[in-house]
């Protein structure tokens, strides 16, 4: 008897995985959601599937773009309707909400045995499921580091080494701010006494030691984290509870908000990341902390959406994040790729997104996107080893922190995107004169009250 059960279950296994498999012959569809990644977003990530269709004829993939703007809304919609896409992107702190409503497919067993942890960087396994499993897998990279003008540190001897930690990059910003530049059109700068003469005359603009975009800016968040994780603070706890250091936190907002209230001009902070990169690389700052895309952008010609016109396209240099009291960090952020339960052929699905990770569609996709690999292997091809600018970012992916893949991260960044835009706004001087350390300090005892309702409501409706 006992072993007519058995029999009888591999029967079943192999009826199941046979309904399941298509022929070579049955044509199928997958449906795949992506977001702007480039400036090309979908001839970008059509050019990476040709070899995937070659191989596979019988598979149509049909590529929709959806914007960043209505993507959390369309994503979630597809996640408790059960209408959405085969295999979806998904920005790396979304995944932990979106797993908690039920709608992905667990790949735990598959990242593990089939593709290999071992395969990625270990700084973004963290953010491939929730507890250690995996409901997505990690594809591309957004880490941050400096960009500077390497004709304005010459002219004022300044090394990369002299900004290493927290004193030295004030010192370098006060530096530049009391030489005075003032720069035309064509990039050449003026200091000093000459360069004021110059500054309000048609075709010449000072350039700041400094680009930080303020409350308008979509990386919010991100943009503040470095400071507050390298003054050893953080939103949460090791155990993902919220924070109780309130000291660390301020530490870090505060310094990081004293250099744009010291070294850039006010109307930066109405402007988002795109924006002050541009300005970049007209060359009105100095300095601004970007991610890889903007090493290619300031490669690309302006048909493109890129700068290699502009004057510091060929001025420019990268380097890390300095060191703070704590450390050196930057923030690790990016997308993975998902597939719903609702996919009529998770095996197709699955077999797509592992050929999208593998190396040579990961080199060809960072060429054309600008953002960086999941994949360890990826960083050993020429195109970053013999790039200095991507080699810095090699680099400082090792430096990489993640955010805590729990449902409850979203919501949190909710409330921080409110309080930390508020914090903006008293530096900016939206509401006049005021104590801007005293606000601050307010507005993170706000985020603590806040979290910590949040968390107390979730645990009440277990």
């Amino acid at each position: 008897m006992k072993k007519n059960l058995i029999f009888l279950s591999i029967i079943l296994l192999l009826t199941q995985s046979c309904t399941k498999k298509p022929t070579d012959t049955q044509k199928i569809t997958l449906n795949v959601w992506i977001m702007p990644n480039s400036t090309e977003p979908q001839i970008t990530f059509e050019r990476i599937l040709e070899d995937f269709k070659k191989e596979n004829p019988n598979v149509d993939i049909i590529v929709t773009v959806i914007d960043w703007g209505s993507a959390w809304s369309k994503i979630t919609t597809a996640a408790t309707s059960g209408t959405g896409p085969d295999i979806s992107q998904l920005g790396t702190t979304w995944v932990g909400a979106v797993t908690s409503m039920g709608a992905l497919m667990d790949l735990t067993d598959l990242v593990k045995n089939d593709l290999g942890v071992d395969k990625f960087v270990p700084n973004v396994l963290p953010t491939g499921g929730i507890a250690g499993s995996f409901t997505s897998v990690p594809w591309i990279i957004d880490a941050r580091a400096l960009f500077y003008r390497k004709d304005i540190f010459d002219k004022l001897n300044i090394t990369e080494k002299d900004m290493d930690d927290w004193e030295g990059f004030e010192k370098v910003l006060k530096k530049i701010y009391d030489a005075y530049i003032v720069s035309d059109e064509n990039g050449n700068l003026y200091l000093g006494e000459e360069a004021k003469k110059l500054e309000n005359k048609k075709g010449y603009f000072r350039v700041y030691p400094i680009g930080v975009p303020g409350k308008n800016d979509w990386n919010v968040i991100y943009n503040f984290d470095p400071w507050i994780w390298t003054a050893g603070g953080d939103w949460l706890t090791s155990d993902n509870k919220p924070f109780k250091d309130i000291d660390s936190v301020l530490a870090g907002i505060k310094f990081y908000t004293s250099l744009a209230k010291k070294y850039t001009t006010k109307s930066c902070l109405e402007l988002n990341s795109s924006q002050v990169e541009t300005w970049f690389a007209q060359g009105r700052f100095a300095i601004i902390p970007s991610g890889a895309w903007t090493v290619r952008n300031l490669s690309l010609p302006p048909e493109k959406g890129g700068f290699n016109n502009l004057p510091v396209a060929k001025k420019f240099a990268v380097t890390h994040y300095p060191k703070g009291p704590k450390g050196r960090y930057t923030f690790l952020g990016g997308s993975n790729l998902a597939i719903f339960k609702t996919c009529k052929h998770p095996e197709v699905a699955w077999k797509l997104i592992k050929y999208i990770v593998s190396k040579k569609q990961q080199v060809e996709y960072a060429k054309n996107s600008g953002f960086l690999p999941a994949t360890i292997d990826s960083y050993n091809d020429p195109y970053f080893n013999d790039n200095p600018h991507l080699r810095v970012f090699k680099e400082t992916v090792k430096y990489g922190r993640v955010h805590p893949c729990i449902p409850l991260w979203g919501p949190s960044e909710v409330i921080l995107i409110r309080r930390l835009g508020t914090i903006w706004d008293y530096v900016s001087g939206v509401y006049g004169e005021v104590d801007i350390d005293k606000k601050i300090k307010e507005e993170v005892l706000n985020i603590q009250k806040d979290i910590t309702i949040l968390f107390e409501q979730s645990e009440n409706k277990k």
